[in-house]
């Protein structure tokens, strides 16, 4: 738990729901002056399209949550940086046909905004309700984002991308409790929190609702219509209305009542400036390396020799045993322990950790741009089709990759 404070200010984000409200709850019960800050991150009218389950939905509740706990409350438009930072890299994403990971980027948002908004009130101190911890290094004086003592509710994954001066004054009240402990305490608090919908979809890219922002939000001429092609046949199937209706990892894909696609068979390359999109199946699919750029190591990391780690790929993903070797320019190449099923997609966010479970910390964050297997001495992102080479002679094979 925190420590008692000496009626020190802190800004914490309030959401409405349970617990950024059980937050500030418990940072009022050690002494602190708290005050509420909801934030804004569409205009008014504006479609938010899947971030609608994941934003201040009511800021009146965030209100009258505030007027309960005896807080003052601010509500904060974030609309414009939100877009600049969040929105337009999701579209440019998407019509390039890779991925994002906007929640990371939306905690970085939060937090820049929350401490410009401290500065105002004479404090550094800003506070969220996300399950993780922050510890200072006694040795170094650098602040370290550890995982939080509930594991499997563990958020460290969308802050770790929070630069040293953020988390030095970063303030994480749940970080020693548990999510059920947190549902007891919200049980005292007399108040109607607000719910998060339960999704089916494993990330907010995925989201069917992420088809119309793309489509408020760029010019029709940059969702490029095309065709798709079983990428193992090589040969096409059927027309499609527009790459942005299609990403990678995608199955049950939407076709004309004539066009039967094979429902085992998944999206695994989306080729943007010809509308192309190739589909095969899955158990073909294997990754053993990634290059990953953007790398952002934690503080007094020695990047001068390879370490061992554990790398989570989502926030509900498990952590995956790795070497990493650092390159120049923010960059670095993942040599992980096995081979994997499935595919690495450009633009997918990656965490590292130091442990796979308790008191681990995160010791770097990045961003993939290319991950596959070796096969046959090259590096490749798809399988290698085989093809016959001679047509008189079906005993005789070359590896082919195909090109694009």
């Amino acid at each position: 738990m925190i420590e008692k404070a000496s009626n020190q200010t802190v800004l914490i984000a309030m959401t409405g729901g349970l617990e950024s409200t059980v937050a500030a709850y418990l940072l009022k019960k050690q002494g602190y002056r708290c005050i509420g800050i909801g934030v804004q991150f569409f205009e008014p009218g504006e479609n938010a399209g899947p971030f609608a389950d994941v934003i201040v939905s009511d800021l009146n509740k965030v209100k009258s949550i505030c007027t309960y706990l005896d807080i003052s409350f601010y509500a904060v438009n974030a609309a414009e940086i939100f877009a600049d930072t969040v929105l337009d890299p999701v579209v440019g994403r998407i019509l390039s046909g890779n991925t994002f990971e906007p929640l990371v980027f939306l905690s970085c948002v939060l937090m820049e905004l929350l401490s410009e908004k401290a500065a105002k009130f004479n404090t550094n101190l800003v506070a969220t309700g996300h399950y993780a911890k922050v510890l200072k290094n006694q040795k170094t004086g650098s602040f370290e984002l550890m995982v939080a003592n509930d594991l499997e509710h563990d958020q460290s994954y969308l802050l770790s991308r929070l630069p040293q001066k953020h988390l030095a004054n970063l303030v994480l009240p749940l970080s020693e409790i548990r999510k059920k402990e947190v549902q007891k305490i919200g049980e005292l608090i007399k108040v109607d929190f607000s719910t998060r919908p339960k999704t089916n979809y494993a990330h907010i890219m995925h989201d069917p609702r992420m088809i119309e922002l793309v489509e408020e939000r760029s010019p029709k001429d940059l969702r490029r219509t095309g065709t798709i092609y079983d990428y193992r046949q090589e040969s096409s199937l059927c027309e499609h209305l527009g790459i942005h209706r299609y990403y990678v990892g995608q199955k049950n894909l939407p076709s004309k009542p004539e066009v039967q696609i094979d429902p085992l068979k998944e999206v695994v390359s989306i080729i943007p400036f010809k509308g192309n999109i190739f589909i095969d199946y899955p158990e073909r699919l294997q990754y053993s390396h990634a290059l990953i750029s953007r790398f952002v190591p934690a503080a007094n990391l020695d990047i001068t020799v390879p370490i061992s780690a554990y790398v989570k790929m989502s926030l509900k993903g498990e952590k995956i045993p790795c070497r990493i070797y650092f390159k120049n320019n923010q960059t670095c190449l993942v040599d992980f322990e096995e081979i994997h099923p499935g595919l690495l997609v450009p633009g997918q966010f990656f965490t590292f950790y130091s442990r796979k479970a308790e008191k681990g910390k995160v010791v770097g964050s990045g961003i993939v741009e290319l991950g596959g297997v070796f096969e046959n001495g090259e590096f490749n992102t798809l399988p290698i089709n085989k093809r016959d080479s001679d047509e008189e002679d079906n005993t005789k094979q070359t590896d082919e990759k195909l090109h694009f």
